[in-house]
């Protein structure tokens, strides 16, 4: 075998894994959802959370390669993905946002929003035994402001932010420093509010993986 064909097996399959596993003999992870040459189901290590997730994922990141969502939910134990624009009529949702032993808040990070602090404090002085659900939104800045706006049970949800934390999404393009990942995101979020970050500290290895995978592929183009 010459070191180029070397290369080029010893590379993920980015471009398949642009597309839809829709044939029986899929090229698909189905765990994580990868093309099977970028499979990082080794890297993946299922932690319990006891807040639940619930991803809302705009249509045009599902079997994105370079999303995080996928890899976020294969690494927890409560955690969904709903996938649409307008969650308005959306049964599930809405059962969960009218549920009176939940309390939602969506991530969102406005002059509005709650530190994780204030939303403990919001929920002692609701003097209710709840349980906390969080609402990420998966999608670029712009189609996330519109689902947010799409679906009014959402607006009038209490939002929470987690404040300035530099994002390591190297692979995608940023709209500010601040802007993280699906992944991040919740590993930020879930080892703040638990209070746990070594347990969740998995999620940020898997992370790098990916984040290593897209360079050494770049890398790889390049040579």
């Amino acid at each position: 075998m010459t070191s180029e064909s070397a290369m080029t097996q010893s590379r993920p399959d980015f471009p398949d894994n642009m597309k839809q596993p829709n044939d029986k003999e899929s090229r698909y992870c189905t765990r994580c959802t990868r093309a099977l040459k970028a499979c990082l189901c080794d890297y993946i290590q299922r932690v319990p959370n006891l807040a639940a997730l619930h991803i809302l994922q705009h249509p045009a990141e599902v079997g994105h390669p370079k999303g995080t969502a996928a890899l976020l939910a294969a690494s927890l134990t409560d955690v969904r993905i709903h996938v649409g624009e307008d969650f308005s009529d959306d049964e599930g949702l809405n059962a969960l946002l009218a549920d009176p032993a939940v309390q939602c808040y969506v991530l969102w990070p406005d002059e509005e929003a709650l530190t994780l602090i204030q939303a403990r404090e919001h929920l002692l002085r609701s003097g209710r035994t709840v349980r906390a659900h969080f609402i990420l939104l998966d999608g670029t800045w712009r189609k996330a402001y519109r689902m947010l706006h799409s679906s009014p049970a959402l607006l009038e949800l209490p939002r929470i932010t987690l404040g300035a934390i530099a994002g390591q999404y190297s692979i995608r393009k940023k709209p500010f420093e601040e802007a993280l990942s699906t992944l991040e995101a919740g590993y930020h979020l879930l080892s703040r509010w638990e209070g746990e970050p070594v347990r969740f500290a998995p999620l940020m290895t898997l992370f790098t993986h990916l984040n290593r995978q897209w360079h050494d592929f770049a890398q790889g183009r390049r040579r």
